[in-house]
């Protein structure tokens, strides 16, 4: 896994995990075996996209209710050195945005 930070407009994080596709019957199965996350799709490119969708959208909810430090460590992640991506996996770029949002009015 890499980690990359942009600045632009905004704050966005970047992960570098990976995944593995196999065929099953008339479907291709996706899965990212760092988030545990599995997903499906009538090609490999269309299962490949899912599997990219379902991890951006599970990190980001988990930034959203500040759950990523937890469910990380829930998936037993820890610091690493070097690559450990195993063979016949491919690179899934995994990028999420930060959204701040406007801070709300007091009430008092």
């Amino acid at each position: 896994m890499r980690l990359g930070y942009i600045m632009s407009n905004g704050l966005q994080l970047r992960l570098e995990l990976f995944g593995t596709v196999k065929r099953q019957g008339n479907w291709y199965v996706a899965h990212c075996p760092p988030l545990d996350i599995t997903t499906q799709g009538r090609t490999e490119r269309e299962a490949k996209q899912n599997l990219q969708e379902a991890s951006e959208l599970f990190l980001t909810s988990c930034l959203e209710r500040g759950t990523l430090d937890q469910a990380l460590r829930e998936l037993g992640w820890i610091p690493a050195k070097g690559k450990a991506r195993p063979r016949k996996s491919f690179p899934m770029p995994v990028a999420v945005p930060f959204r701040f949002a406007s801070p709300a009015a007091c009430p008092a």
